[in-house]
């Protein structure tokens, strides 16, 4: 891919930018967005315009294009997550959203709307994500930590020597008497053909087993053959694609250009980065005098313009901290044309004030009446929240528009940056830098000036002169000191270790294992499809589970894009707190692992197990502290709490269900974490993600304080069909095990109902590090040999993902909140002979 394409990208995003804005304001009041499908449609449009932008701003070579695409990426993206959150009050406050229906009349495929992770959000931190690694890697080695692998693994229990010792006899006794058996029943077979041989007089001669051979080796040879001609037939009539040579093939050689490209990026990066610092220094020689002589002749007329002619003194400069001098140099520009808007302005007030008395005469009278109905009617329609973002995307078109539509870039082949445009850039930085020292010169001279004054006023009465007016100034900075005071009132929060660094910290919850090393895990690991009949079972009052694309999508726009940019974060709509609840082994830990790979963030796993033993009594409130304080320092950061009914457990018959598998008690970090909570702001980008296989356990005293300390519950289901077929032509593919066309897939993945991706990815593990792996190229696979490994697995039982949907109607965000999964299928079955009756009737 060349400059240009890249550059008509970005063009096209710009284009369709002014639509949907068009769209989402129209002209014609009745022509505006009002319902759910009308807003998911200008979302779904805002998605496509922001993977264009992604895409664009990830391979764009040209420095200074770079930034102001990635000013009109983030705007998109602010405005896309807004409009998501508008979708979900539309939606009766249910995050999960669907699409189906709006797709097919767009005819668009879930997959071509998908949002794609940013890839700047750690490709522009490589440096500083780095050095962390080196410095937590150097911590783990210090203190002899486990790393996050190796504390998952499970501790197996000391062996006896004896028993360990008599176990490998047994196996090895075992093995040894099926060798000696199969060679056994390998010479009884030679003697049964021998005695054959014999008893029917049967010699072959030479020459006739030569023949044998060779008709056998010619039939192989001549298969084959046929073999060949009848793949060659197939490419010939386009029914097969041809083999690929590796060297040849133009995804590798796409991914190279790609990287290339970010290669140069980077160089022209540093290149731009060098010529600002060069360039500035430029424009300060050069064009600095200048600028210096123009301020002050502006200063210098303020002075004698604003002069008192009754005692002739000069009015103070402005403090730097309230602009210094920038409000006199723009009043100095305007100047020539207040006159006239001065005389527009009044103009205006006299129509104004002729106006109001005939409009408000009438209004009073004809709006009396409507008013209540017209307000009753606008209050009962939700109405979507001012946008933050629709100015910065105005502006990222502008900027497109006056810089870089009509810019001819046919001579900068190599797409180095432009020095003119970076000096306009650097001219008003220089020139504010000018005009502050440009005021601390004036400063001193106004000082001299009131000096001067006072001298002559004191000559002139006989008396000494007093110095400037200094009582002026220690009044306004007595009046600074007051307003400190008031801001000074109300306690802060106190700080448990003001007198520790923020390294010391750092390596204290590495030493205790709160925080490790992560596994690196991708998004595209999460394998699953869309449901596709969302909208349809929803008008069915069918219980809709969501899907695991639908899951994947949620957790997108929930937790890693908010998370990811600081300026999102601080204007977008965030949530503090996630809940990820599932079965065992339904993606809990590979979704959070996802989320902090995403974001490049810091893992912090304060969960019961983890934290039992350490920090004993009320040190917990330290740790909580501690956590805390470091993870906004270090930002973006998740704080991780597994088995979170756990925390919230103050039920005493439940604490001593669980003594005795822990130490301290379950719910020791609950008050802090709450309150710890309260504080969290947006911009910090803290968020905390809670694991459960088990919610139900949490008694009902507990389940208020529970639901309600997290934003968002996110369900990560089990495969449904479509997700497990395209998992297991997945998993086989990444351990290079080849399936024929003719292979069963859909009784495969009928039998596999019920099992995890975990499992299924174990089995093509077990398959593909087995004998069995070597030889698949040779002889197939065959779904009984496949169903045979995966019965080493245990399904997961009906009744645990029955009580998780059981348990999920008790949501705050849940439409059926109260309702149980029976009454809700028992009532659909009432609904349905109701109707029957009438139709008989």
């Amino acid at each position: 891919m060349s400059n240009v394409t890249f550059d008509l990208l970005w063009r096209e995003a710009v284009l369709e930018l002014l639509e949907v804005l068009e769209t989402e304001n129209p002209e014609d009041p009745d022509l505006a967005p009002k319902d759910l499908t009308d807003w998911s449609s200008i979302y779904i449009k805002y998605v496509q315009i922001f993977s264009k932008l992604q895409d664009s701003y990830d391979q764009m070579v040209h420095p200074q294009k770079r930034l102001d695409i990635k000013k009109a990426l983030e705007a998109c993206l602010g405005r896309m997550l807004e409009i998501r959150d508008w979708l979900t009050t539309l939606n009766d406050k249910v995050d999960l959203v669907s699409f189906d229906s709006i797709l097919v009349d767009l005819k668009l495929t879930p997959k071509s709307v998908e949002i794609p992770i940013p890839r700047y959000f750690v490709s522009e931190r490589e440096k500083e994500l780095g050095e962390r690694k080196k410095f937590m890697n150097a911590l783990l080695d210090k203190y002899n930590v486990e790393s996050s692998a190796d504390a998952a693994a499970e501790k197996l229990i000391p062996f006896p020597e004896e028993e360990a010792i008599k176990i490998i006899q047994a196996n090895e006794r075992g093995r040894q008497g099926r060798q000696k058996t199969k060679l056994v029943e390998k010479l009884k077979r030679q003697q049964a053909f021998d005695t054959e041989m014999q008893v029917s007089g049967r010699i072959i001669a030479p020459n006739e087993a030569a023949i044998k051979i060779q008709s056998v080796v010619r039939a192989h040879i001549t298969r084959k053959k046929v073999k060949l001609m009848e793949e060659e037939e197939l490419i010939f009539i386009g029914m097969k694609p041809k083999p690929r040579d590796e060297n040849e093939n133009p995804v590798t050689s796409q991914v190279k250009n790609l990287e290339r490209r970010r290669n140069i990026q980077q160089e022209n990066r540093v290149e731009y980065e060098k010529a600002l610092i060069a360039l500035k220094e430029r424009i300060f020689e050069t064009e600095g005098p200048d600028m210096k002589e123009e301020i002050q002749d502006k200063i210098n007329q303020w002075f004698v313009e604003t002069r008192n002619p009754e005692n002739g003194e000069y009015n103070s400069l402005p403090e730097e901290e309230d602009g210094g001098s920038r409000m006199i140099l723009t009043e100095a520009e305007m100047q020539p044309e207040e006159p006239a808007e001065e005389a527009g302005k009044a103009e205006k007030k006299d129509d104004k004030k002729d106006g109001k008395k005939g409009d408000d005469k009438a209004g009073k009278k004809d709006g009396k009446g409507d008013e209540k109905g017209e307000d009753e009617h606008e209050d009962n329609e939700p109405k979507i929240p001012e946008s933050k973002f629709v100015s910065a995307i105005e502006a990222g078109v502008k900027t497109y528009g006056d810089k870089w539509q009509e810019r001819d870039e046919g001579n900068n082949f190599f797409q180095k940056y432009d020095a003119e445009m970076v000096k306009d850039e650097l001219r008003p930085v220089v020139y504010d830098e000018v005009r502050v020292e440009v005021d601390k010169e004036m400063r001193v001279l106004l000082e001299n000036l009131r000096e001067m004054v006072e001298a002559e006023k004191a000559a002139r009465s006989g008396k000494k002169g007093k110095k400037g007016k200094k009582g002026k100034k220690d009044k306004k900075k007595k009046g600074k000191g007051k307003k400190d005071k008031k801001g000074k009132k109300g306690k802060g929060k106190k700080d448990l270790t003001a007198d520790r660094s923020l390294e010391s910290l750092y390596a204290e919850l590495v030493e205790q294992g709160i925080v490790r090393p992560y596994e690196e895990r991708k998004i595209s690991e999460y394998i699953g499809e869309f449901n596709f009949l969302g909208s349809a079972l929803k008008q069915t009052d069918e219980i809709i589970r969501p899907s695991i694309g639908q899951t994947r999508e949620l957790v997108k726009e929930l937790c890693i894009l908010p998370l990811g940019s600081e300026y999102l974060h601080e204007s977008s709509p965030f949530c503090k707190s996630v809940l990820f609840y599932g079965v065992k082994d339904s993606g809990k830990s590979l979704m959070t692992n996802i989320i902090a790979n995403s974001v490049g963030a810091n893992i912090f796993n304060i969960s019961p197990r983890n934290t039992d033993g350490k920090y004993k009594g009320k040190e917990s409130t330290l740790m909580v502290h501690m956590v805390f304080k470091v993870a906004r320092a270090m930002a973006p950061s998740i704080i991780l709490i597994e088995e979170s009914e756990k925390v919230f457990c103050s039920d005493k018959k439940k604490q001593k269900e669980f003594a005795g598998e822990f130490e301290e008690k379950l719910d020791r970090i609950k008050k802090d974490l709450v309150k710890e909570m309260k504080t969290v702001k947006a911009g910090e980008r803290l968020l905390v993600i809670g694991h459960t296989k088990e919610p139900q356990l949490c008694a009902k005293k507990d389940e208020k304080a529970f639901l309600g300390f997290w934003s968002k519950h996110i369900y990560l289901p089990l495969p449904d069909y479509a997700s497990l077929r395209e998992l297991w032509g997945h998993k086989f593919a990444n351990e290079h095990i080849p399936l024929k066309p003719e292979f069963d897939v859909p009784s495969l993945t009928y039998i596999s109902r019920g099992h995890t991706a975990t499992a299924i990815e174990n089995v093509c593990k077990s398959i593909a590090s087995s004998s069995r792996g070597k030889t698949v190229n040779e002889k197939p696979l065959t779904v009984s040999e496949i169903v045979t490994e995966l019965s080493k697995f245990d399904t997961t039982e009906s009744q645990q993902d029955h009580e998780l949907h059981e348990w999920s109607f008790k949501l705050p965000s849940n439409p059926n909140k109260g309702r149980s999964v029976s009454t809700a299928s028992s009532k659909k079955k009432g609904g349905k002979k109701g109707k029957d009756k009438k139709k008989k009737k």
